[in-house]
């Protein structure tokens, strides 16, 4: 949170409704978990189609769509344990909300 206040992007992040690696694993029902949280806040179904997890380790790639190569695994490691999509990092805002995008379905982008 530190990280994200400093840059002013709090606001953006309900860490209400997220999944976080030490409350369960594997890391496919930490997915589960924030899905889960976010109807119950929410009120909305999240599914596959409306839901995107971002994460920058081969274990994350288990449930990730989109791959981050800024920590430790490789853009090719993380291609090859099966991310969608994988990324350098997250500086370019638009490369990162285009990718969200084409993982979604627009119908559930516009329920949301």
């Amino acid at each position: 949170m530190h990280k994200l206040k400093a840059f002013g992007l709090d606001k953006w992040i309900d860490v209400e409704v997220g999944g976080y690696g030490e409350e369960v694993y594997p890391k496919a029902t930490l997915l589960q978990v924030a899905q889960g949280r976010a109807k119950a806040r929410y009120g909305a179904v999240f599914t596959a189609g409306n839901t995107v997890l971002i994460g920058d380790s081969t274990r994350d790639v288990q449930a990730a769509m989109i791959a981050v190569a800024s920590g430790r695994s490789t853009s090719a490691e993380l291609q090859e344990v099966g991310a969608d999509i994988v990324l350098p990092d997250l500086s370019n805002p638009s490369e990162v909300v285009a990718a969200v995008a084409r993982l979604t379905t627009p119908a559930d982008r516009a329920a949301r």
